[in-house]
């Protein structure tokens, strides 16, 4: 297969010229854009669930030592204890973040 690039477009081909293609890279931009996109909005959604779990937590098994502390107080959290809450609705939000970060992982952005 030979290539040439002409006026932002790739012309393919082949022995056989009845193959040849001609790729407008103007559609590799778009989808290089809008992939870009969806992984921005993918990081967004990741940190969201993540900032929500602490929240969660105090919002139900957490609760009776949240509402005893006093208000300003500085408490760190580990991933461990937001682990290990003992709420289904928080593993299972574990669960989707997990799933979101190897996916994120896995899909590669050309620059």
């Amino acid at each position: 297969m030979k290539t040439k690039e002409f006026d932002n477009k790739i012309e393919c081909t082949t022995d056989n010229q009845s193959e040849a293609k001609i790729i407008d890279l103007k559609d590799y931009v778009e989808y290089d854009k809008k992939l870009s996109e969806i992984m921005e909005t993918a990081g967004d959604l990741a940190e969201d669930i993540y900032d929500s779990l602490f929240e969660l937590a105090c919002l139900d098994k957490w609760k009776n030592w949240s509402d005893s502390q006093p208000v300003g107080t500085v408490f760190d959290v580990d991933e461990e204890m937001l682990r290990n809450t003992g709420d289904k609705n928080i593993d299972c939000l574990w669960e989707l973040l997990d799933k979101l970060v190897e996916v994120k992982e896995k899909i590669k952005v050309r620059k």
